[in-house]
Formats: structure tokens, sequence, C-alpha cells
């Protein structure tokens, strides 16, 4: 049987929310390819499906998630068997080396200026990759649809804080710690998501936080939902955070880190801080006193968002639709 052609698939080695509600923004099909075990064993019985699923739809045009960038370079070398548009959807690692490794910076650089597009979330990223000769298209995730999440019953104080948080390098976990060392003696209480064994924290240096773990889906939700004030943080100039997106979604008051992204993102409805103990103490005191105004100012952020977003996916289904009419060496414009 002769194999149907695809005009466009999206391949992710993860599940990512943004891919997810990208896609089905975009009508797209997603191939995510979710494997465990040894590294290279992953990665080669990964290569394997990547490959069976562009042989089963030979795509026109594949978004692929970026990390992974292994699969990036895959998909660089099956184009020239194919005949694929490579539309690369980068995470901020797969702009940004997060250790600022010089051989890995380089790495993702040529990928990137080899795909035919590379979408990425906000204009920082976006000129960083035209300074390296990269076709880049500046496009947000979509705010994802917490109706359809589960939720399990909760208890928690007035004064709750939920932290977002993934024990990375450039989350500032233990300033939020220090700050509520100081917050607990006026009620506060904080509740942080995230597997903080893989960051080596003790929970006995800091018996004033709940430590969650890695929570399921639903039990994370319901935590987003019930807690007073979100928290996110971050040290990265141009990183959206998801959490941002998700705290948007469920109308609560938010506090981010005062980058500039965020700022220019999020800033008209956020509470924006420094990363220091005493602004993240400032900063949750005002968020937790503004719970009636913020979600007022998250509602109409929405609004507006919407229609950006609309004008967003609307011109990158053009340049989409475009890329499978020209040849790979032309921009979409």
């Amino acid at each position: 049987m002769t194999p149907t052609t695809t005009p466009v698939i999206w391949i992710d080695w993860a599940r990512n929310l943004r891919t997810r509600s990208l896609a089905e923004r975009l009508g797209v099909e997603v191939v995510e390819i979710r494997l465990s075990g040894n590294r290279l064993l992953r990665y080669l019985r990964s290569a394997a499906r990547t490959v069976a699923a562009i042989r089963r739809t030979r795509p026109e045009v594949v978004i692929a998630t970026n990390p992974s960038l292994a699969l990036g370079f895959l998909l660089l070398l099956l184009r020239r068997w194919y005949g694929f548009v490579l539309v690369s959807d980068a995470h901020y690692v797969g702009v940004r080396d997060l250790h600022g490794w010089p051989l890995f910076q380089r790495l993702l650089d040529f990928h990137n200026a080899s795909a035919d597009l590379v979408i990425v979330t906000n204009d920082g990223h976006a000129s960083y990759l035209l300074g390296h000769g990269c076709r880049a298209y500046i496009c947000p995730d979509p705010l994802p649809d917490l109706s359809t999440r589960g939720s399990v019953p909760l208890s928690v104080p007035p004064k709750s804080v939920f932290l977002v948080c993934s024990f990375e390098s450039d989350e500032p976990y233990e300033a939020v710690f220090a700050a509520f060392a100081r917050l607990r003696a006026q009620g506060y209480e904080l509740f942080v998501s995230g597997n903080y064994k893989r960051a080596q924290v003790d929970p006995d240096r800091f018996p004033w936080v709940h430590f969650l773990g890695y929570v399921p889906e639903a039990e994370y939700y319901s935590y987003l939902r019930s807690c007073s004030v979100i928290l996110d943080l971050t040290t990265l100039e141009d990183c959206l955070v998801c959490g941002a997106y998700e705290a948007m979604a469920a109308g609560k008051p938010l506090v981010l880190s005062r980058t500039r992204a965020l700022a220019q993102y999020f800033g008209a409805a956020a509470v924006l801080t420094d990363n220091t103990p005493e602004a993240i103490v400032a900063n949750v005191e005002q968020a937790h006193l503004q719970r009636l105004e913020l979600p007022r100012r998250v509602a109409d952020w929405i609004a507006a968002n919407e229609r950006y977003m609309g004008e967003r996916i609307a011109t990158l289904k053009g340049h989409l639709s475009a890329l499978r009419r020209v040849p790979a060496d032309e921009s979409p414009g």
C-alpha cells in the first residue's frame, strides 16, 4: 500500500503541554514518542519510531520539539532523504544552552540555522536567532484548558502559596525558602512542586516548607487552583515560565521574576519581583493583598492575549502553508 502524504506532523520525544496545545490550535497531528530506560537505547528506539512515523505519513512539513536536539539532528538527516520541510519549535534550551557550554551552543546554532523555520516564544530569542542567520517566528504558548484537567480534594490554609518548581539551576528556590522563613510568622504556608531530590535539597533544612515532590497531574492542578497565590521564578532573561501560563488560565494571583520577557508578556496581570528573599516577601504580601483585584487584571489580559494568539497562530498557519509550496531554501517571509 502506498503511504498517504500528510501535510504537517509534529514529533515530540517528550510530553509537553505547549506541543499539545499549539498543535491542537494548528490542527496538526502529534506523534509523541516517550520511552524510558538507558539513554543510548532510548535514543535508538526513539529514532526508529521517528523513521517509522515519517515513512507512514510522508509529511510535507515536520515540526519537531527542541529539546530533543538529538531529534532535531535526526530530522535534518531524514529531510535529505524524504524531502520534507523542517520546523523546530524551540523551548528555552532549544535556543540557548542552559549551562553555557560552547560546543553545545554551537550545535544548537548549527541546527537552528539549518532548520527551515524556528518557532520561539519571545523576541529576545528571535533576535538571537536572526543574528545567527536563522529564520524565526514568535509564538508564545496558548493558555491551557484547565477545565479538562482532573482534580483531587485538597485543604489548604487561606494564606497558601504554590511555588511551581522543577529544581533547575535557573530557579532561585532557596531564596523563596528564606523568604518563607519570615512569611510563616504572618500565617503564610508554602507548597512546592517538583522533584527536590534531583537537586539534593534536604527538606530537614526547611521544615516550614511543604515539599510535594513530583505529583500526579490532577494533584498538581488542584494545588494550582486551591492556593491563594502562585509563584514561579527564574533567573533567565528570555524564559516564559510554564507556571505563568497555567496560573493565568486558572485566574490566580501570580508572582513572577522581574525579567525582560516575563515583564513584557505577563507584567500587566502579575506582580513582578526581584529574586531576593526581601523582595519575595514584599511581593507575596502584595499579591495576597491584591487577590481580588489581580484576577480581574488576569481576565483582561486573557481577553487581549486571545486576540494576539489568534493573530499569531493564523500567521503561523500561513507560513506552514507557504513552506509546503516553496523550496526549503526560501524564506516564508
